[in-house]
């Protein structure tokens, strides 16, 4: 009667035990699932211009290097004295593009 006795008991245990380890398997995964990302804007120096405020020398360097690309917007950082601008090609693919005031292209790093 004693052995029946512990054997119902440890089974009672195990059983208890079990389902703990399930529910914090479960309260992780929960929490995983809600955790968010958030990127902070990118603060690059370039403030935004009207495509219009662009030098001539820019513009051609435009036409001329970047064949058929069209410029969407247009971004200036005063201090560096460069142009960053957007630009769609033929294909309709983006890409962004440095260019210093006397229209030869740089790399931002």
């Amino acid at each position: 009667m004693k052995n029946l006795i512990m054997t119902v008991a440890a089974a009672a245990t195990l059983l208890f035990a079990s389902e703990k380890v399930n529910a914090q398997d479960t309260e992780n995964k929960d929490i995983a699932l809600n955790q968010t990302e958030v990127q902070a804007p990118v603060n690059d120096g370039f403030e935004k211009i009207e495509i219009s405020e662009l030098p001539k020398i820019v513009t051609d360097a435009v036409v001329v290097d970047k064949a058929g690309a069209t410029i969407n917007e247009a971004f200036l950082n005063a201090e560096l004295k460069v142009y960053k601008l957007t630009l769609t090609n033929e294909d309709l693919e983006s890409e962004t593009a440095y260019i210093n005031e006397v229209g030869k292209w740089v790399e931002v790093k």
